[in-house]
């Protein structure tokens, strides 16, 4: 039996579970690839999927931006420790302390501290990303550089940007040139014009109760495409994980260093509960060992690239369904427990008095979700609403209950945000600042929403 017919039984019960329409999954052990397609591309159409069946692949994005930023410096064109203004002496931030001191390290490791959820379109041309940074002044500045992480898109479209005026041309010509050519990705793109010359999948939205729909607009605006805009398969997403793998090489082509590859993967800031940030990649500890990954989500789309080096593995899953995260997460589990013997490390709730636990209410607000955490007897209950940027729409989840897991942080322990983690951080006078959750820094409601 190979290894995805394994896992056929739950990739099945988790496409029935959250109304996945379709699943691209493929898997690098042992120097063997296996890859499979499950379910249809388009509900409309009932076109199935297969293994080389291009998905939107969101934020994994970030990791194929910082590989092309590594080469550079590669090339001795860059340094990451020097502020960003050096590449971009045109950016303009609404603080001028932060803008005159955010490195390239900085935004790689989503340590800049500026709000980072800006979605706003500029154009199709190539002089989308120029714009984009050219809007970025009314961005707030929520902590300092370096103090606080928090995850930002809009940095990653200031590295694009930082490379376009490098190389002298459009970004994603860039990426052609430096990585997607040499590596032999050869269906990779950032172009629906381009995508939908082969087998293309459509986002959907809805699953559980609520009905299964595909959604619209397709494309990301183009401003975003450093930071979430790559459409791409399986199998050339482990191509891209083997090099990772190999120290940066694929047979006699090199693409970056070994010493810019472990760089990558080498821990470099504590983000949230249980994550750590290298250079573009997420790091997370399971059985005392490492692995490196990131995710994805954009309109009807989630997307998971996984790996663990000191095992040659790798798991790429794609879903065409906003409700696909569960899924792939529980996926990517059992593969790593079946084939690696690693398991997962669950927080654990702990004992907090009544003053304590009571820290946690309140309602919070940042331009993705407003959340409002209750107490309800002796009970915590989150109340979320997400604000959907691409098309524009704003969906209430379920109530969902919270486990404390220390003083200041808790777990969602069932639903659609199961084991994800907020944290609640304070000012020096007891009052919360922040709750962050999902990598957003949410502000209590008396204060506006970064929107």
């Amino acid at each position: 039996m190979t290894l995805l017919e394994q896992l056929d039984p739950i990739i099945q019960d988790q496409m029935r579970l959250w109304g996945v329409p379709g699943i691209s999954i493929g898997i690098l052990h042992d120097g063997q690839v296996e890859f499979a397609g499950h379910g249809v591309a388009n509900i409309e159409t009932g076109t199935p999927v297969a293994p080389e069946t291009l998905f939107q692949v969101g934020s994994i994005s970030k990791v194929l931006t910082a590989t092309l930023m590594m080469a550079l410096v590669d090339e001795g064109r860059v340094d990451i420790q020097v502020p960003i203004v050096t590449y971009v002496p045109e950016l303009a931030l609404s603080d001028p302390s932060a803008r005159d001191t955010i490195t390239i390290r900085h935004l790689l490791t989503h340590m800049a501290g500026f709000y980072g959820d800006r979605f706003d379109p500029h154009g199709e041309g190539d002089d989308a990303l120029a714009r984009a940074v050219a809007a970025l002044a009314d961005l707030p500045q929520q902590t300092a550089p370096g103090e606080l992480w928090t995850y930002c898109n809009a940095g990653f479209d200031l590295l694009g940007r930082a490379i376009e005026k490098l190389l002298e041309m459009p970004f994603e010509t860039a990426m052609r040139q430096y990585v997607f050519e040499p590596l032999g990705l050869e269906r990779s793109t950032y172009f629906a014009r381009e995508a939908i010359l082969y087998s293309v999948a459509v986002g959907h939205a809805g699953g559980g109760p609520e009905p299964v729909q595909v959604v619209s607009p397709w494309p990301v605006p183009r401003r975003t495409n450093p930071a979430g805009g790559v459409v791409s398969n399986v199998l050339e997403l482990l191509r891209f994980a083997a090099c990772h793998l190999n120290d940066g090489a694929i047979g006699p082509m090199r693409l970056v260093s070994p010493e810019s590859v472990i760089a990558m993967r080498t821990i470099q800031t504590e983000a949230d509960y249980g994550r750590h940030w290298g250079l573009g990649w997420l790091m997370r500890r399971m059985d005392g060992t490492n692995t490196v990954e990131h995710g994805g989500a954009t309109n009807g789309f989630t997307a998971r690239l996984l790996t663990v080096p000191d095992r040659t593995f790798a798991i790429a899953i794609l879903t065409n369904s906003d409700n696909g995260g569960p899924a792939h997460s529980a996926i990517a589990a059992a593969a790593l427990e079946r084939f690696l013997g690693l398991h997962a490390e669950m927080p654990v709730q702990v004992e907090l008095d009544r003053f304590q636990i009571e820290r946690f209410a309140g309602q919070f607000r940042h331009g993705l979700a407003d959340i409002d955490v209750q107490l309800k007897g002796d009970e915590l209950m989150m109340n979320r609403v997400g604000h959907e940027p691409f098309r524009g729409e704003d969906t209430s989840y379920p109530p969902a209950k919270l486990a404390p897991i220390s003083a200041t942080e808790f777990v969602v322990s069932e639903g659609l945000f199961e084991g994800a983690v907020g944290e609640l951080i304070f000012n020096e006078d007891g009052s919360p600042r922040f709750l962050r959750m999902g990598g957003r820094l949410g502000y209590p409601v008396d204060k506006p929403a970064d929107r």
